[in-house]
């Protein structure tokens, strides 16, 4: 699956800090054209929890517009580039209850603004 240039941008902007995240979405294709920032998640020094509530508004708001939801991006320290226990634990949940096959899950290090794909 590839991430669209705007899409990149977009993250670099909003993920300024480890443990915030958003939402990943295609219109068509395999290419990643859809990110939606979760501003009122919470955020500790540990752990990034996505606000389901206003992101299962944009996930409505998406499906009416034709926009597949594929996935999750969130931010982790420099020493964390790949996914935790409880990142796993929670896409797999996500995957089974969207029926999905897969899901897309980013990790974006915003010391050296990399971005790490991982597909479950």
């Amino acid at each position: 699956m590839t991430i669209a240039a705007t899409v990149i941008r977009q993250i670099q902007t909003a993920l300024t800090v480890p443990e915030t995240g958003g939402i990943l979405g295609v219109r068509a294709g395999r290419v990643v054209s859809e990110f939606h920032h979760d501003s009122t998640g919470t955020t500790t020094e540990r752990n990034y929890i996505p606000d389901t509530e206003s992101l299962n508004a944009v996930l409505r708001d998406w499906q009416r517009r034709g926009i597949e939801f594929v996935g999750f991006v969130h931010s982790h320290r420099a020493d964390k580039k790949n996914l935790s226990k409880l990142d796993i634990r929670y896409a797999e949940k996500i995957k089974t209850h969207c029926g999905m096959s897969e899901i897309l899950m980013l990790i974006y290090l915003p010391d050296d603004k990399t971005i790490h794909k991982y597909i479950l």
